[in-house]
């Protein structure tokens, strides 16, 4: 009697599944710097790389930042379009897919022989392949890390940041020894390393860690939040499994299959984990991923282009203050990743040796590097306001960017090189956070339309930037160009901010005279 009562017992008590925090994580954590690692490093050494076959076929700055725009403006694109993607198929899918595609971008570049096929290998074809696998790798991390997020996010931006820094010297080395297309060759193979990796995101509920329950718990799992829990003293979690991106009633029709599954939780006692929303990124590049996949490798929804339209919240748009935020921060992004491409053309311009533009390019890295070990250790005694951060370093970079372009010797270039890369981790690093705190009920949502504002913005200055090029014929003019972008962005906030204060100034003096 005693052994049915227990057995009872068992059948009754209810389990969650967590985040497993290490096991197959680790796995995971290092597939996912690999990936980041062989698609974003190569990019550091760009200009190293292409400088000399854009300028054979036509013009290397111009080649250059159009290039970087489409690519730019896809990946961010197709950010869009991933998030509705990893609702519909597992980590490992969207990822194989997103190498396929990638791998085949960088076989097709070592073929180019004019700049339309360059654009169309590297801009378009490379872009969706990196817009598939920056989101479905970042997804699975989120997925399988929790507490021990942080380290391990830690880790992987120093591995990235170290690579940054060597990768212009390496490349400089491949190119002296096996010449452009060798070194083309050894790209291409890096990134078919990304298919194993791939295939190393496994689903996490085959690893998650299965807790027992032992307060009372009513489980009231809707098609919209997949899991919302109430125990003795808990408040239902509805701010902690708010969606990737906003999510109404269109969402009701996914389907008898997913109906189903929730019945099997229901009956078997189990609590899935709930979603996590989260904005993590490495390096210049961000996502915005929450992990709420079913518990099969394999799902069923409706349309895509309705999910995909159900997903997509507009009404941020009609907010002054949203756009001119998210517009800032689209134009400082812009301003950074358009950059330091074009460095290795402004420097072998003046008539620096490949081994001296390599070596000033680790200094600039180096210092991003030392920036955001002092920026870490200054957030742990200091807490800080991201989007004055943003602005501070919008402000400084528009003012040492400007002086970089005004004197050509040596010591005066690599100076300012590293005060350009210490500037740089002021913009990234806090730029994914600022959305989080202006919009911390809906930061999935206002992140997703940011990608698409960015997007737009990559969209329209590659090809003004490209024409500045051919008009003028200056890489200043072209440096310019993205230094205003900063500049644009200091003015729009300063004046926001100049508003709101005189609105609250005015709200208070109403207030004492009443």
């Amino acid at each position: 009697m005693e052994a049915k009562k227990m057995a009872s017992s068992e059948n009754q008590m209810k389990y969650k599944h967590l985040p497993p925090d290490g096991g197959w994580g680790y796995a995971v954590a290092v597939a996912s710097t690999v990936i980041f690692v062989v698609t974003i490093i190569p990019m550091a050494a760009f200009g190293l790389i292409f400088g000399n076959f854009l300028s054979s076929v036509g013009d290397e700055t111009t080649g250059t930042t159009l290039a970087n725009g489409i690519f730019n403006t896809v990946s961010s694109f197709m950010g869009l379009i991933v998030n509705v993607l990893l609702n519909m198929y597992s980590f490992r899918k969207v990822a194989f897919a997103g190498s396929l595609i990638f791998s085949l971008g960088t076989i097709g570049v070592i073929f180019c022989t004019n700049m339309a096929q360059f654009i169309i290998s590297f801009g378009v074809i490379e872009g969706i392949g990196f817009g598939l696998l920056m989101p479905a790798a970042f997804s699975a991390l989120n997925s399988y890390f929790d507490k021990k997020m942080a380290l391990v996010m830690s880790v992987s931006q120093a591995i990235m940041v170290a690579g940054n820094m060597f990768m212009p010297i390496l490349a400089a080395y491949f190119i002296n020894i096996l010449g452009f297309r060798g070194t083309l060759i050894v790209i291409a193979v890096l990134s078919l390393c990304s298919f194993p990796c791939a295939v190393v995101l496994q689903p996490v509920q085959w690893h998650c860690k299965k807790v027992a329950i032992e307060d009372e718990i009513v489980l009231d799992v809707d098609i919209h939040s997949r899991g919302k829990t109430r125990s003795l003293g808990e408040d239902v979690l509805k701010s902690q499994i708010e969606p990737l991106m906003h999510q109404n009633e269109q969402y009701k029709h996914l389907g008898a299959s997913r109906r189903s599954l929730h019945h099997k939780v229901l009956e078997n006692n189990f609590i899935p984990p709930k979603p996590r929303s989260l904005i993590i990124g490495l390096g210049d590049r961000v996502a915005s991923v929450t992990t709420i996949h079913d518990f099969e490798d394999s799902y069923e929804t409706t349309s895509f282009w309705k999910t995909f339209a159900a997903s997509m919240d507009m009404s941020l748009l009609k907010d002054l203050q949203y756009v001119n935020v998210s517009l800032g921060l689209a134009l400082c992004f812009t301003a950074d990743v358009a950059f330091f491409p074009i460095i290795p053309l402004i420097l072998g311009h003046i008539g620096l040796s490949s081994r001296e533009i390599a070596f000033m390019m680790f200094t600039y890295f180096a210092s991003d590097l030392l920036s955001r070990i002092l920026l870490s250790v200054a957030s742990g005694i200091v807490r800080f306001k991201s989007r004055y951060l943003v602005l501070g370093g919008a402000a400084l970079s528009a003012i040492f960017r400007f002086t970089f372009v005004c004197n050509d010797t040596y010591l005066w270039k690599i100076s300012l090189l590293a005060v350009l890369g210490f500037l740089r981790c002021f913009i990234q690093t806090p730029l994914p956070l600022v959305l989080s705190e202006e919009y911390p009920e809906n930061f999935a949502t206002a992140f997703s339309l940011y990608m698409a504002v960015n997007g737009a913005v990559s969209l329209i200055c590659g090809p003004v930037m490209s024409a500045v090029k051919s008009f003028t014929g200056s890489d200043v003019m072209v440096c310019n160009i993205l230094t205003a972008l900063y500049a644009i962005c200091v003015v729009a906030w300063v004046i926001e901010f100049v508003c709101r204060r005189g609105k609250t100034d005015s709200k208070l003096s109403n207030v004492i005279r009443n």
